[in-house]
């Protein structure tokens, strides 16, 4: 796939037409059609491209990047944006930390009551 058929998938998906693209890119939408044609983008335009899309294309062009290459986010990330790995991270923290604090109470639930809990082993 070419770089800006890349680039007019992610304009459709944000549903922002060519003549839009033209005017935050400071560019006409003629020159929009041509570069959604484009095998290559020039660094400079590519960087306008990623901001007004808010994506960063630069990922296709990293050869330690899969051939399946996952949304990325071009800039700032929004307030409270996680990526799923720092959220699968946390996510796991949280449930050992859960674990550990569910293990204390049964603990001390044994021994005050002298009974196991209900539903453990």
């Amino acid at each position: 796939m070419r770089i800006g058929e890349k680039v007019e998938a992610r304009a459709k998906e944000l549903r922002m037409g060519p003549t839009e693209l033209a005017r935050r890119i400071k560019s006409t939408k003629q020159n929009v059609y041509n570069i959604y044609k484009r095998q290559s983008i020039d660094t400079g335009l590519l960087q306008r491209l990623c901001k007004v899309l808010d994506f960063d294309f630069f990922v296709y062009y990293n050869p330690a990047n899969s051939v399946q290459q996952p949304r990325v986010p071009y800039g700032k990330q929004k307030k409270g944006a996680v990526t799923p790995e720092a959220e699968l991270a946390q996510v796991k923290k949280d449930y050992a930390e859960l674990r550990e604090k569910y293990e204390l109470l049964k603990e001390l639930y044994e021994t005050k009551t002298g009974k196991k809990v209900p539903g453990s082993f």
